[in-house]
C-alpha cells in the first residue's frame, strides 16, 4: 500500500523539487519510506511513498524488469501474486524480490494492456515502458484505490490524492460550479468529476495510456459489472455453496501479508461474515476493532458481542461530538474532496485504534451491492420504478412537465411520465438536496433545472441497463456510490492512519459468483436483503434473518441541534461563507429551520459542512 505520483512537463527545470513535494503531501500514505525516478530526457519525473505489507525489506520501488526497460510504480495489493508469479517464472521471468508489485512488470511484459484481466486486487499503478516510450495506468475493478490527473498542452500528472496535484504551480484550481450541484444532490461526484474543472479522477476499471511526447489523457474502459446474463445458479443450496467457497478463498487471499492482520467489526451482517470466516482461517487469532457514539442504536453492545460469539481479541473506542467537532478538519484534510458520509470521522478513528495492535485491516464493503442489501431503499425505488414504468405508456398523449420550487402531484406525475428509466434511477439517487419531492429545499428554481437536466445526462454515463430491474439499480451504486463514496472514504481515513484497509467481498472472484445468483435470493419480494448472504454466514453463526444494517451511525441529529449547533450556524450562514455562494442565505436558512423542528436531514448539514470547511482548507 502506498501513495504514487508522477508528472511529464517539458518546461519544468526542477521537475524533482515538484515531485517531491508531491510525495511530501502523502507521507501518510507510505510512512515507510520513498522512491523515485527521473528520466530528463523525456521530462519525467514519478514516485511513490510506501506502506511495507508484503516483502518489508526488498519490495521498493521502482521495480524493473530483467534488462530495466520497464518498472512499476504502485498502490494497493495484489492478492493473487502468488500463483501469478508461479506462472510467470514457469514462462521464463525472472523474479528478484518476493513481492506483489514485481508480477507487475513481468505481467505487462508478459500481457501487455491486457495484464489488468490477470488481477485479483486493489491497486491504482503506474508502468513505464522505454521501448515504446509511454505510461500505462489504471485504476482496479471496483475502485478501492484513488488515482486523480490533469493534462493540458504538453503537461500530464497524476497522483494517488488530489492534493499532491495542487501543489504543483500550474494546476489550474478553478472550482467547477456545477459540480457542486451535482455534490449537494448525490453526496459524492461521479468519476471523472472532480470540484476542479481542470482535474480528473479515472474512474474504477479503467487504464489510461500516455505518449511522453504527446501526453494526452484519454481513459479506456477495461472492465464493468456485467449482470446482463441470466443468472445459473438457479438452486439455492447450490448458490449457497458457491458463495461460500468464493468468500473462503477471497477472505484467504485477502490475510496474505507479512504484518498483522485484524478486522474492522459492527454488529452487522457484513463484518461478521468477513471475521467468521478469517477466525476460521487464522485459528481463532484474529484482533477486531469496533466504535461507538453512546447512542441508542451504537455499535458497540451488537460487535462485543459478535467477538465474544467468534472469539476475537475486541479492541472498541466511543467517540463524542467534542471530538467529532475537534477532527473535521482531519477529516476534510485526509478526504481530499468532500464526501456527505459522516461515517469517515469514525472509520479514521478506528483505524488509528487498530494502528497499536495491527498494519491491515478487513472490511465488509461492497456487499450490498453485490448481494442487495439496503433493502428498504431498493424495495421502495423498485417499487416506485414499476409504477412509473405504467405511466410512460401515456407520455405520448402528455404536456412536458414544469420544473419549480413548489411542483404539484400533476407536474410530478408528468416529470415521471416523461423519464426514461435510467433517469428516474439517478432521481432517486438522490440522497440530499433538495430533499422531498413535495416540498424542495434550499434549491431555487435554476437550480432545480439543473437537477433535472443532471438526472438525464447523468443516466448515460453511470447507468448501464441489465437483466432485471435491481440489477440495474446494484450495477448502478457499484459504478458510483461504491466507488466514488464508500471506497473513496475508506481509502482516505485508513491511510491517513497509515493503515491498509482491504476488502474481501469485493474480489473479482466474489463478484462473479455474486453474478450468477439470481435477484431473489438477493433481495426476495418481502426482504431481507442479502438473503443468501444470511443463510451462507448461518452455516457458521446463529444469524437472525432481520439483523438491521447500521454501519456505524454517527447522531447527527443530536449533535447539530445540540452542542455542535452554535459552530454550524457560524459557518454556514456567514455572509462570506462559500456556501452562501452556491445556496440562496434565505432557502438555506429556511432549511435549516426545518432540521432544527425535526426534518432527518444531519447528513445534508453535513455535507454542506464538509463542502465549507474543504473550500476553505483549499481555496485559502
Amino acid at each position: 500500500m502506498c501513495g504514487i505520483a508522477g508528472l511529464v512537463d517539458p518546461s519544468a527545470p526542477d521537475s524533482d523539487i515538484m515531485l517531491q513535494r508531491m510525495l511530501d503531501s502523502m507521507v501518510h500514505r507510505g510512512p515507510d519510506g520513498e522512491g523515485k525516478y527521473f528520466a530528463p530526457e523525456h521530462s519525467l519525473a514519478l514516485g511513490m511513498r510506501r506502506l511495507s505489507i508484503i516483502d518489508l525489506e526488498s519490495g521498493w520501488q521502482p521495480i524493473w524488469n530483467e534488462d530495466r526497460t520497464i518498472c512499476v510504480f504502485f498502490n494497493g495489493e495484489i492478492y493473487n501474486y502468488l500463483e501469478l508469479g508461479r506462472e510467470l517464472q514457469s514462462r521464463g521471468h525472472r523474479f528478484r524480490t518476493r513481492s506483489d508489485t514485481e508480477v507487475l512488470v513481468h505481467l505487462y511484459e508478459d500481457r501487455g494492456e491486457q495484464m489488468t484481466s490477470c488481477l485479483r486486487g486493489m491497486f491504482t499503478f503506474c508502468i513505464l515502458d522505454l521501448r515504446a516510450h509511454v505510461l500505462f495506468l489504471a485504476r482496479d475493478h471496483f475502485g478501492q484505490k484513488p488515482l486523480y490527473y490533469t493534462n493540458g498542452g504538453d503537461r500530464f500528472a497524476f497522483a494517488s490524492e488530489l492534493k499532491a496535484l495542487l501543489t504543483l504551480p500550474w494546476v489550474n484550481r478553478e472550482l467547477d460550479g456545477d459540480a457542486f450541484i451535482d455534490f449537494a444532490a448525490w453526496l459524492s461526484l461521479p468519476a471523472p468529476r472532480t470540484h476542479f474543472r481542470e482535474i480528473r479522477k479515472l474512474p474504477a476499471g479503467y487504464s489510461l495510456r500516455i505518449q511522453l511526447d504527446r501526453p494526452i489523457a484519454e481513459p479506456r474502459r477495461y472492465w464493468s459489472y456485467d449482470l446482463s446474463v441470466e443468472p445459473d445458479l438457479t438452486k439455492l443450496d447450490n448458490a449457497i455453496d458457491e458463495v461460500d467457497q468464493a468468500l473462503n478463498d477471497s477472505v484467504s487471499l485477502h490475510l496474505r501479508a507479512d504484518v498483522p492482520v485484524g478486522v474492522l467489526l459492527s454488529s452487522g451482517l457484513d463484518s461478521r461474515t468477513i471475521l467468521a470466516y478469517a477466525q476460521e482461517l487464522q485459528g481463532g487469532k484474529m484482533h477486531s476493532f469496533s466504535v461507538g457514539f453512546g447512542a441508542e442504536d451504537s455499535e458497540l453492545s451488537g460487535a462485543a458481542q459478535t467477538a465474544r460469539e467468534l472469539g476475537s481479541q475486541h479492541h472498541q473506542l466511543e467517540l463524542t461530538a467534542s471530538d467529532f467537532a475537534q477532527d473535521i478538519n482531519r477529516v476534510v484534510r485526509f478526504l481530499d474532496e468532500p464526501i456527505g458520509d459522516p461515517a469517515c470521522f469514525a472509520v479514521l478513528r478506528i483505524c488509528e485504534l487498530s494502528r497499536g495492535h495491527v498494519k491491515v485491516l478487513l472490511s465488509g464493503e461492497g456487499s450490498d451491492e453485490l448481494f442487495g442489501g439496503y433493502e428498504g431503499r431498493y424495495a421502495g425505488m423498485l417499487a416506485t420504478m414499476e409504477r412509473t414504468q405504467r405511466f410512460r405508456l401515456f407520455a405520448p398523449f402528455l404536456p412536458k412537465a414544469r420544473v419549480h420550487a413548489s411542483a404539484s402531484r400533476w407536474q410530478r406525475f408528468l416529470a415521471r411520465a416523461h423519464s426514461s428509466a435510467g433517469s428516474e434511477a439517478v432521481m432517486l439517487r438522490v440522497e440530499a438536496l433538495p430533499g422531498d419531492v413535495r416540498k424542495p429545499r434550499a434549491f431555487g428554481t435554476a437550480q432545480l433545472e439543473t437537477i433535472a437536466t443532471r438526472m438525464h445526462a447523468l443516466s448515460s454515463s453511470v447507468v448501464l441497463p441489465q437483466r432485471d430491474p435491481l440489477s440495474t439499480l446494484l450495477a448502478l451504486d457499484i459504478r458510483w456510490q461504491l466507488a466514488e463514496s464508500l471506497l473513496q472514504k475508506a481509502d482516505k481515513m485508513s491511510m491517513g492512519a497509515s493503515i491498509e484497509l482491504r476488502t474481501p467481498f469485493l474480489d473479482i472472484e466474489v463478484a462473479k459468483v455474486a453474478a450468477r445468483v439470481p435477484s431473489s435470493f438477493k433481495l426476495p419480494v418481502g426482504g431481507p436483503g442479502k438473503y443468501i448472504l444470511r443463510r451462507v454466514l448461518s452455516r457458521k453463526l446463529h444469524e437472525p434473518m432481520d439483523r438491521p444494517k447500521k454501519g456505524f451511525p454517527v447522531p447527527l441529529q443530536a449533535w447539530f441541534t445540540g452542542p455542535l449547533r452554535e459552530q454550524i450556524e457560524d459557518e454556514l450562514f456567514a455572509t462570506n461563507s462559500f456556501i452562501s455562494r452556491n445556496l440562496s442565505p434565505k432557502l438555506l436558512c429556511a432549511a435549516w429551520d426545518d432540521f432544527i423542528a425535526g426534518w432527518d436531514a444531519g447528513r445534508i448539514f453535513f455535507a454542506l459542512w464538509m463542502y465549507e470547511r474543504w473550500c476553505r482548507a483549499v481555496l485559502k
